[in-house]
């Protein structure tokens, strides 16, 4: 498919999901400053996939087990993780702070599940490219082994 076409997917366990790959945008190494230990991504470029998450007639389930693989070629970015902490003043009872990109907005995790049949939920994920990588050419919907779609 191209880029901004929706593929429908089977679910984990039930249903279907509708799944769009918006655009794939360039970042610079520049946005990855706020990260801890930042000389670990001193040669890596991120690049930004925007995609959209459709809820089909059919109803579908939480599948945590689908994900995005990108690709220049042959080789295989890296999928950042930004994982939640608590607030910085360790007080359990504020809420919980999490690392975003500007440029990268993604849903939280309740948006999808609470959305009405048919309302799409827009997602953001950041891959990591290394030094002398080139500009994602296919991005894929995987889920174990299994490419569900795939964008070019």
């Amino acid at each position: 498919m191209k880029f901004g076409e929706m593929a429908t997917v089977k679910g984990e366990r039930a249903g279907t999901v509708g799944v769009t790959v918006v655009q794939v945008e360039k970042g610079s190494n520049a946005d990855l400053s706020g990260l801890k230990d930042t000389s670990e991504y001193a040669d890596k470029t991120p690049y930004y996939v925007h995609f959209k998450l459709t809820k089909t007639a059919e109803g579908n389930d939480d599948d945590t087990s689908s994900h995005f693989e990108v690709y220049d070629g042959g080789k295989q970015l890296t999928e950042l993780m930004v994982l939640t902490t608590l607030d910085p003043t360790g007080d359990p009872s504020k809420p919980l702070v999490t690392r975003r990109f500007e440029r990268c907005k993604d849903a939280s995790d309740t948006t999808y599940k609470t959305a009405a049949e048919g309302q799409s939920v827009d997602d953001c994920a950041v891959f990591l490219a290394d030094k002398g990588t080139g500009a994602p050419s296919t991005v894929k919907w995987t889920r174990r082994s299994d490419t569900l779609a795939t964008w070019k």
